[in-house]
């Protein structure tokens, strides 16, 4: 798996890229850690290599090195935000106004009933919100697997993409799950009894 790295000042991170067929995996965070991961799939092979291929070349701007020194290449200190869970919507704009609404009235329900939810659940069972607004629908699954957090995210009616967050033990990993659903009730997404049902199948193709 080609690996890059970026150190600068205080920035110490790196960037891996695995391409698989109609799929690639990135792995990323700041270097001594296990970063985090991201699966990527398309339609077709050729899909999949262009992206890899135009991944690799917007990071060879940035600056990252590769590990074996052969070249320069990967991303910013988030180089996956821009397709990280929280998912931002494409003109922020446009989406403020209908988001600050959507935040006003339908987030405060939506955040009392899965903050307590989650107390008393079971967290490693997964757990499907959606948000619809405009042009914007959305899902997001989250599940706790013991010191790790697995999401699942992207367009409703597909598979989206996952990540997978590791942390040293279960209390942090537990902290950061609870964050992040407070985090999404905020935003207005609300709680179904979605695609997720506790099946962790999707789930399968991430390799810690």
């Amino acid at each position: 798996m080609p690996r890059y790295e970026f150190s600068e000042g205080t920035s110490n991170k790196f960037w891996e890229i695995n391409l698989s067929g109609k799929s690639f995996t990135t792995t990323y965070g700041k270097i001594g850690t296990s970063g985090q991961t991201t699966i990527k799939q398309f339609k077709s092979d050729a899909e999949a290599k262009k992206e890899y291929d135009k991944l690799i070349a917007e990071k060879v701007k940035k600056g990252y090195q590769a590990a074996n020194g052969a070249g320069r290449a990967a991303a910013d200190d988030d180089d996956e935000d821009a397709d990280d869970e929280d998912e931002k919507p494409a003109t922020k704009k446009a989406a403020a106004k209908p988001a600050a609404k959507a935040a006003a009235k339908p987030a405060a329900k939506a955040a009392a009933k899965p903050a307590a939810k989650a107390s008393g659940s079971d967290k490693s069972t997964p757990r499907y919100f959606e948000f619809v607004e405009g042009t914007s629908n959305k899902f997001w699954e989250i599940k706790l697997d013991g010191t790790s957090v697995r999401t699942r995210y992207g367009k409703i009616g597909t598979s989206g993409q996952q990540t997978l967050k590791e942390f040293p033990d279960g209390d942090k990993a537990n902290k950061e799950y609870d964050k992040l659903v407070n985090e999404k009730t905020k935003k207005g997404y609300e709680e179904k009894d979605g695609p997720g049902g506790g099946d962790d199948d999707h789930y399968d193709e991430i390799e810690e």
